[in-house]
């Protein structure tokens, strides 16, 4: 987690995490699986069985005539005296080089940390494409653009160029998603000969991110968004709940073949301390 940001977390952690982690898993998960309701198959290249096909075949082993019903048996971790302090030995034999230079920060600011970085990262693309458009826009007002050069999705936007969450909904207002800034999102080659409805679906995920990302940005700005460690699924962001609820099919709208930005605008409005 905190690899590119050159960080970990506090002392005795890097290992000690562990413990959390296994505290965190209850049986529900298991119990999840074991009830048939199973994930879909990962990645054909991922390396490893799924978890849930892993299972399956455990299941399907002989009894060894032990009950099944599961046991209130301690871990093997509460056989260690001072564990705190195992930890922290254990952390001292084992970092690189790197790792006994990186800085130290706690669970919640290394979480936030990587969200905030995740979302910049998630939003960029999208803000400079906006800024290319717009740009293009002002030069050539009378002009709609259905498919743009290269030159245009290479020339440089400055960081004090780059729009703000209102500026970008604003560009999707004036008609501006579909495809003047759609087509200076960063693609693949492969992917630049799409047109029309298979444009749009190639990269509306990706504009999809990029606004959740912008949100995101605002709602920590705010105070509004705090990070959740979340051991027993994916560290991230604890939006407020209208956000929780809405944020998705609001974002939806907004990068929909025609734009509707008024549910994201109406949720912004609703956040205190949040500008519409």
């Amino acid at each position: 987690m905190g690899r590119s940001l050159g960080a970990l977390p506090p002392e005795g952690e890097v290992h000690g995490g562990f413990r959390r982690l296994l505290a965190a898993r209850t049986g529900e998960r298991l119990a999840l699986l074991s009830s048939g309701q199973r994930p879909q198959r990962p990645h054909p290249y991922d390396s490893h069985p799924p978890m849930a096909e892993r299972i399956a075949l455990i299941e399907k082993l002989p009894t060894d005539g032990r009950p099944d019903e599961a046991t209130d048996e301690p871990a093997a971790l509460t056989l260690l005296h001072d564990l705190d302090q195992v930890f922290v030995a254990l952390e001292a034999c084992t970092p690189t080089q790197e790792a006994a230079r990186v800085r130290r920060m706690s669970w919640d600011d290394l979480v936030l940390a990587r969200a905030v970085a995740d979302a910049d990262d998630w939003s960029r693309p999208l803000r400079v494409a906006v800024a290319r458009a717009i740009r293009s826009s002002a030069q050539d007002p009378g002009k709609t653009a259905t498919t743009v050069d290269r030159t245009a999705t290479t020339e440089a936007v400055a960081d004090n160029e780059l729009p703000a969450l209102e500026e970008i909904l604003h560009a999707f207002d004036r008609g501006l998603l579909w495809m003047a800034v759609a087509d200076r999102m960063p693609k693949p080659h492969q992917a630049a000969r799409l047109s029309g409805t298979s444009a749009r679906n190639f990269i509306r995920p990706t504009v999809f991110d990029a606004l959740a990302g912008m949100v995101h940005l605002r709602l920590v700005d705010s105070g509004h968004a705090k990070p959740d460690i979340a051991w027993s699924g994916q560290p991230g962001l604890a939006l407020p709940e209208p956000w929780e609820k809405g944020m998705d099919d609001a974002i939806d709208a907004a990068v929909a073949d025609t734009p509707d930005t008024a549910p994201l605008r109406a949720l912004l409005a609703g956040s205190p301390c949040v500008p519409a």
